[in-house]
């Protein structure tokens, strides 16, 4: 048994994480901005990695940290910042394995959000601390989330962006891996990790809307939005690491 911090453990990534940390009888530390669900009971929550309140304690003694935390509206604050306090502290507190949940091909996007993260890559790999970085694809919710926002316009028509791909995955998977890398050691390198089959939006919609009964005309058109340009680029796929086990129909069949 270990004792592990996770950052965003609240999240719904590191929630994940957190559950099965438990499960598998490690002493957990959460920092995180929002209050502990009630599965986290006995679970010790600092402060969050935005204000960087609690740090200090929420990293003594820890034998590993997985770093979940991240913000779309604070991304240098959080990503960049809080990774490099984070990792300043631990290395004045001990030396454990700190393990960065990051996303596939960050290092090759204009995207501002992927720019930051691929930051905070770095810091992590420079950090001197014992390291693992695992870049994973988009999650299979975060694809859900998109769907449900572009078919609030119309119930009749759906305009997607055009020339959109995504590989995406199980964010339970992913929790899979990340303790199971804390399990088994520092890596001192990168790893991807990939859902496994490479979809394209139109065809992620279509599926969409059959498993909610639903029909619709689904119309590719180019969107000016750096987001869905940043997700319309093949860097972000990884077909040699397809290792995901649940695809798109059998998560929306779950989620219904």
């Amino acid at each position: 048994m270990s004792t592990v911090l996770v950052t965003g453990g609240t999240g719904g990534l590191g929630s994940q994480v957190v559950t099965r940390l438990l499960h598998g009888h490690h002493s957990v530390r959460i920092m995180s901005s929002r209050p502990s669900s009630p599965q986290s009971q006995g679970v010790r929550v600092y402060g969050d990695m935005a204000s960087r309140q609690g740090l200090h304690e929420a990293v003594a003694g820890v034998d590993a940290i997985i770093h979940c935390a991240t913000s779309l509206k604070d991304t240098q604050g959080v990503d960049v910042e809080g990774t490099q306090a984070l990792v300043n502290e631990a290395k004045e507190r001990g030396s454990p394995h700190i393990v960065y949940i990051s996303i596939v091909g960050v290092d090759q996007s204009d995207f501002f959000y992927y720019k930051k993260k691929y930051e905070a890559e770095q810091i992590v790999q420079q950090s001197g601390l014992p390291w693992s970085i695992l870049r994973a694809t988009q999650y299979h919710s975060f694809a859900q989330f998109i769907i449900q926002s572009l078919l609030a316009e119309s119930e009749t028509e759906v305009r997607v962006p055009v020339g959109m791909r995504l590989q995406s995955i199980d964010s339970g998977e992913v929790a899979d891996r990340l303790v199971a890398i804390v399990e088994l050691g520092p890596l001192n390198h990168m790893a991807e990790f990939g859902g496994p089959q490479v979809l394209t939006i139109e065809e992620m919609t279509q599926a969409y809307l059959q498993s909610r009964g639903r029909t619709a005309v689904v119309r590719a058109e180019p969107f000016s939005d750096p987001m869905f340009s940043a997700l319309s680029s093949d860097s972000i796929l990884t077909p040699n690491h397809a290792t995901g086990l649940m695809t798109w129909k059998e998560f929306l069949d779950r989620s219904r």
